[in-house]
């Protein structure tokens, strides 16, 4: 099985029709195939119920097919199907049984589908034609394809034909600019059709605007011309239409809607009959033919691109708001749905272009043409449904995917209407969008400077920007990266930029920090977090000295030693304020930590630095804990997670924090402490000079011992509120220690992380203590330990109590049952401090589930989370 796939219009057919006449010709396939069938699709529509046998011999030119004989050996037959997208309504039940006998009646779907999946002459050859978009439904009824593209039209020949009308030479390099800047006009124009229509409506801006050059900065503007120039006369340029040929154009749009709705693209005579269509009354509305017949297929009709189709499909929803003004209950029309479901309608081509169509028929100058068309104003009703539909995007930004953001953003550049862009990007405080075209370029920058209130933009730029080192960049990318480099740099509420994945080269890099150097740079925030930009680096570390950036996060990128000096040195600068710097994963080792070191010294804005994932060890540690313990550093957090640390290199760190008071915040994750290394911490934060309120030591190997020395120091600590011991083997006994010591008042702790300590019921008596007469406690996370359903009761004890203050309980994956959900309902229903239950992963049955809703809904309960 071969498929021929591209877009609608590339020669598809041409080819297998050349094909089959070089095969009749024998110059092709002789010696393989006896015979070769052409089973047009859009004919088969016609055809409800018959077998194979009489499927076949209404191509044979006799009357008289010889079916046994051509059967005989299937292994010699090829099938060719034209045209699979006109199959969608014949294959429709393709479900049903398949057929193995090709003389047996069936339905023409099931006929197909037993030959496309191999049951029906499985050793014969079949060559399909399809559509890019029809591909999604050949694929679940096709067995082991091979696929060919077939491309169209080339790029030079496509410059051709779009200036081949231009006589003035001096416009034929802003006509093709226009055209090949916009990607997705200039993918269409595969197709020679499109490349003709987009020619001669370039020449009509032409003759409208003769002062100015040709542009094309929409696909709407572009077909819109094509389109309103098609009315006669044709010596009136903006003709009012009549009475009837209103009626006309709306029948046509009507149709035009429910195909691009139902993916149908091609018309049937019935189809014109329903909507009240003659072709007499559409070659008297327009000058050219906008609906064809196909000269192969009679009584089958397409318009003269699909992109027509698709807007005419938009302006049936524009037209249908002169009904409403009169009528409140419009036509309802069966398969044109309501606009507002057009953005649950995924990203199927032809629902997304008729909506970007709709966006663009906003156009002020636009509606200007359409009321000289229609002779009266245009009452746009449906604008309202499109503003909320994009402005509810950016009240669920934290659910709206990219691509959706990156649609609307197209939508409203074919508007060109700042106002309306402005009102729909009102909500907008944060916007993820997948930059991975030209275009995407142009219409970030056109809408990201209507965004009045955005915060936090996250840009995913892929394939535009080579990452070669000597790669010159073509003259329109680099005028679109400026103008949105320039917007990110002078928007008045911005803060944070996150390029994270991005791959930017070193020119990109130039342009890009070159903006973000200006005074009217209000970001706050930059995240690199996965970015390949090591070729341009060199370039952001003079944006350090931008004394608005507070934040810099570089993330699994490799950084040379003579990056790690560059960036010390731009921390060394008077004029840099920055606050926080993360370079996780940036494969340092020990050595780099002495620049950073000396940044510790000099600089007095600096109070947090990551270094998680790089190879400091404990030597590396050492020259950053002797800056800490003979300055007054300002640092406040210091993240040291998996960077290879042992119990050997906690002396230091326990000498730092003795004498620095600053450091507030420690992560010694990842590494194996073990209780020795346990045991010299704890010696500094029972100090009361410790600072310490935050300390996370997930996976350190620590066990109960460690738990001795950390209860001890608790008790001499009053800073200390928040503790991680999650993934160490603490065990019950670990947990009843610490509990000893956190049963008092005088314990402080407000936050404690157990997840993975090998924990049972044994150790939740204990725990529930804690939660009943600790009053400084509020979070206790258990997940993942064996407590069962008496567990859950014990602690549920606790919880009942009137002194518990807890706010957040953590019971995920512990092997609950409904058996403990009585107990933990009358706990929900007593207690009024509890707002967040994680019970996940455990297994609870519907009865169970209800007490425990029952419980929450009660007034006295303030549980908001479960």
């Amino acid at each position: 099985t071969v498929v021929l796939h591209g877009k609608s219009g590339t020669g598809k057919s041409a080819l297998i029709k050349r094909i089959m006449l070089h095969w009749a010709k024998g110059q092709l396939y002789q010696g393989i195939f006896s015979y070769v069938f052409f089973l047009h699709a859009r004919e088969m529509q016609h055809m409800r119920e018959g077998s194979f046998a009489e499927l076949i011999s209404m191509e044979w030119p006799d009357s008289c097919a010889p079916v046994t004989e051509i059967m005989s050996q299937p292994e010699r037959l090829l099938f060719v199907i034209d045209g699979f997208d006109d199959l969608d309504f014949a294959l429709q039940d393709c479900s049903e049984k398949l057929c193995e006998n090709w003389a047996e009646k069936q339905p023409v779907s099931v006929l197909m589908c037993s030959l496309l999946k191999k049951v029906l002459l499985p050793e014969s050859s079949l060559l399909i034609t399809v559509t890019d978009i029809g591909i999604k439904k050949l694929t679940p009824v096709v067995v082991s394809p091979h696929y060919l593209f077939v491309g169209g039209i080339p790029v030079e020949l496509r410059t051709q034909f779009i200036l081949q009308g231009t006589v003035d030479e001096q416009q034929k390099m802003p006509i093709l600019t226009s055209v090949v800047t916009n990607t997705q006009l200039f993918d269409e124009c595969q197709v020679y059709n499109m490349c003709w229509l987009a020619s001669v409506a370039l020449q009509l801006q032409h003759v409208a605007e003769r002062d100015a050059p040709p542009t094309c900065q929409t696909f709407t503007s572009l077909c819109a011309t094509f389109m309103f120039h098609q009315f006669k006369p044709e010596d009136d340029l903006w003709c009012c239409l009549n009475g009837e040929e209103k009626a006309v154009l709306k029948n046509l749009c009507q149709m035009a809607v429910e195909g691009v709705w139902n993916m149908k693209l091609v018309f049937y005579s019935g189809d014109l009959g329903v909507h009240r269509l003659k072709e007499l009354e559409l070659s008297a509305l327009f000058h050219m033919n906008i609906l064809p017949q196909d000269v192969l297929c009679e009584g089958c009709y397409t318009f003269f691109h699909h992109s027509l189709q698709e807007f005419c499909a938009a302006l049936y929803y524009v037209l249908e708001g002169l009904e409403r003004k009169h009528d409140p209950s419009p036509l309802c029309i069966e398969n044109a749905r309501s606009p507002m479901e057009i953005r649950q309608v995924g990203f199927n081509s032809h629902l997304l272009q008729m909506k970007r169509f709709l966006f663009g028929l906003m156009n002020k100058e636009l509606v200007r043409k359409l009321e000289a068309l229609l002779g009266h104003g245009v009452p746009l009703v449906i604008k309202e449904e499109l503003l909320q539909w994009v402005s509810l995007l950016g009240e669920q930004a934290s659910t709206t995917s990219p691509l959706d953001f990156l649609d609307a953003f197209h939508c409203l550049f074919e508007t060109q209407n700042e106002e309306f862009v402005r009102l729909a990007l009102g909500s907008f405080q944060e916007v993820w969008l997948p930059i991975n075209q030209q275009m995407d370029l142009l219409v970030s920058s056109f809408c990201l400077q209507h965004c009045q209130y955005l915060q936090r933009i996250r840009l995913d730029i892929k394939e535009i920007f080579s990452t070669g080192p000597r790669t010159t960049p073509k003259a329109h990318v680099t005028v679109f990266w400026q103008n949105l480099c320039m917007v990110l740099s002078t928007h008045e509420t911005l803060r944070l930029l996150d390029l994270s994945g991005s791959v930017l080269n070193k020119w990109a890099m130039r342009i890009l920090c070159s903006k973000l150097r200006r005074p009217t740079c209000k970001i706050q925030t930059l995240i690199f977090k996965n970015a390949q930009i090591t070729l341009g680096l060199q370039h952001l570390w003079t944006t350090l000295i931008n004394q608005e950036l507070k934040n810099l996060y570089l993330e699994s990128m490799h950084l040379s030693n003579e990056d790690v000096e560059a960036v010390c040195g731009a921390l060394k600068h008077p004029h840099c304020l920055l606050e926080s710097l993360r370079l996780d994963r940036c494969g340092l080792t020990y050595t780099s930590c002495l620049e950073l070191s000396q940044v510790l010294v000099v600089s007095a804005s600096l109070s947090s630095l990551s270094l998680a994932g790089n190879k400091v060890t404990d030597e590396g540690l050492k020259t950053l804990c002797s800056v800490l313990n003979f300055t007054r550093s300002n640092l406040k957090k210091l993240i040291l997670g998996n960077c290879g640390l042992t119990a050997a290199g906690c002396g230091d760190l326990a000498l730092a924090l003795f004498t620095n008071q600053n450091l507030t915040h420690l992560c010694l994750s990842d590494n194996d402490l073990g209780s020795e290394g346990m045991q010299l911490l704890c010696g500094a934060i029972k100090n009361p000079n410790c600072g310490l309120k935050r300390l996370i030591l997930s996976q350190c190997n620590l066990d109960v011992t460690s738990c001795g020395f950390l209860a001890f120091a608790l008790m001499k600590n009053r800073r200390l509120t928040h503790l991680t011991l999650s993934m160490n083997p603490l065990e019950d006994n670990g947990i009843k220690m610490l509990c000893e010591v956190m049963k008092e008042p005088s314990c402080y702790l407000q936050d404690l992380e157990l997840v993975r300590c090998h924990l049972t019921s044994a150790c939740c008596e204990d725990l529930s203590c804690v939660i009943a007469r600790n009053p400084h406690l509020k979070s206790l996370d258990l997940a993942y330990n064996a407590l069962g359903d008496s567990g859950a009761a014990l602690l549920c004890k606790g919880l009942k109590h009137k002194q518990s203050s807890l706010t957040r309980l953590g019971l995920e994956a512990c092997g609950l049952t409904s058996t403990c959900c009585e107990e933990l309902s009358l706990a929900i229903y007593h207690n009024q401090s509890l707002t967040s239950l994680n019970l996940m992963q455990n297994l609870l049955d519907p009865v169970g589930i209800s007490k425990l809703c029952s419980a929450s809904a009660c007034p006295k309960s303030n549980l908001q989370i479960i």
